[in-house]
């Protein structure tokens, strides 16, 4: 029992459940942002792809001042930490992109619902990326 008990406590001291907190309230708002740009911008008669292009933009802003400062609390501006950033953030475009163009054009979904699947995936993305190599 101790054992199982010691491996749990490892995989929460992982996971950070605190901070996982912290960066879902940042993610929630952050994926209101990014949403609310997606489909502000399908509205407007632009394709998906220069929707995703917007709210991601706009989404890496707000989602790198949240994080920086309330959910990792790094103060010091670097270059490195930005860069990395920006390319957990590519990565997560283009997981996105991958799941909407396959929601849109293999399964038909609608480019306004075919967003909230890219939505789920990209959070796990960000946050271990973030956690583990960015903000690390």
């Amino acid at each position: 029992m101790k054992v199982m008990m010691d491996k749990i406590k490892r995989i929460l001291e992982i996971f950070d459940v605190r901070k996982f907190l912290k960066f879902s309230f940042v993610g929630f708002i952050n994926t209101a942002v990014f949403y609310g740009i997606y489909y502000l911008l399908l509205q407007l008669g632009f394709s998906y792809v220069v929707a995703l292009s917007g709210g991601t933009a706009i989404g890496i802003i707000n989602s790198y001042i949240w994080n920086k400062l309330y959910t990792f609390k790094t103060k010091k501006l670097s270059v490195s930490e930005t860069l990395k950033f920006l390319v957990v953030y590519v990565v997560q475009y283009l997981s996105n992109l991958l799941v909407i163009y396959i929601c849109i054009e293999f399964i038909g979904v609608s480019p306004e619902l075919a967003g909230l699947p890219a939505v789920g995936i990209g959070v796990f993305i960000s946050y271990f990326g973030h956690k583990f190599w960015t903000f690390h």
